[in-house]
């Protein structure tokens, strides 16, 4: 029997535990606040943002969001600067989300090099990095929300990934690299796949979990080889659904796993909607707690 491994229930406790801490922080008279950064008009990114709003709304957190995709390509990298620069020093934003990916003429580290650490929801500074390299607390640290998320998933249904092969679809800096090593740290042997991966079907076929996080564009939905379907796994493997992207022109979500192919070889399976989206939703609230938690001295006396 193949479990569906829902996080709606999870996401619930995370939003009740989030608000809780919401309101013992507005009881000292400090309010967390989320800003949210947009470099491209790009349909799935203006999603997610809209739906990080929302959850803000209803934890009583403070958000805002910062529409840069106007500006012109060669302006824009300078002007992301800047208003990281605005939201490191605003008393009232103490969490900031580059919302990824960025468009390729941005140097995809610079911004990261100018935000504050101590600010930064995603885990994506140079020194937050290097946290998970090192020493981390999984609950009391921030890391990215999508790789804690799949594991915070992972460990309410029991999955454990120890001695497990991990094929990760995908290496990028916010989801393949940090579930990679948090993986590893849970005695898993993973291993990101990217187009230059020689055999990558062969090593998918093989694997006892598969983390599909490639997002390919919706054009690609029916050519792209890590599209994940029934006949490129094995029986009973373990499947992380993660890419989805939105067409701007139809508003159709496609995403990396064929659910209803895979579902019946999987022992367990994330569904396409109310899985990891939620758990990196949820988390991200939760490292908006950390960051504000972490600056509440400076807050309260800030001289």
């Amino acid at each position: 029997m193949t479990v569906v491994m829902r996080a709606d229930h999870i996401f619930a406790q995370i939003k009740e535990k989030v608000a809780k801490e919401v309101g013992e922080l507005k009881k000292i008279g400090i309010t967390p606040g989320l800003a949210a950064i947009l470099t491209s008009d790009d349909a799935t990114a203006k999603m997610y943002v809209s739906m990080k709003q929302g959850d803000c709304k209803e934890v009583g957190i403070y958000s805002e969001v910062c529409e840069l995709y106007n500006f012109p390509p060669e302006a824009r990298e300078k002007e992301l600067c800047r208003t990281i620069d605005e939201m490191n020093i605003r008393d009232d934003i103490t969490g900031v989300l580059v919302q990824m990916p960025l468009p390729d003429f941005i140097d995809k580290y610079k911004p990261f090099e100018v935000l504050a650490p101590e600010k930064d929801v995603d885990g994506l500074t140079p020194q937050n990095r290097g946290r998970i390299m090192s020493r981390y607390n999984f609950q009391k640290d921030v890391l990215p929300c999508t790789a804690a998320g799949v594991v915070e998933l992972l460990d309410n249904y029991g999955v454990e990934p120890r001695g497990k092969d991990v094929v990760i679809v995908g290496r990028s800096d916010l989801v393949g690299k940090p579930l990679r090593k948090l993986l590893e740290d849970r005695d898993a042997t993973p291993v990101c796949c990217h187009r230059a991966t020689k055999s990558a079907l062969d090593r998918i076929r093989e694997a006892d979990m598969v983390v599909c996080a490639a997002g390919r564009p919706p054009e690609l939905y029916k050519e792209d080889p890590f599209r994940l379907t029934s006949d490129m796994v094995k029986e009973g493997v373990v499947v992380v659904g993660v890419g989805a992207r939105k067409d701007a022109a139809t508003g159709k979500l496609f995403f990396d796993v064929d659910f209803k192919d895979v579902k019946h070889k999987a022992s367990y399976i994330t569904p396409n909607l109310n899985g990891v989206g939620l758990m990196t939703r949820g988390r991200l609230l939760w490292n908006t707690i950390l960051t504000t938690r972490g600056l509440e001295k400076y807050l309260l006396n800030p001289y």
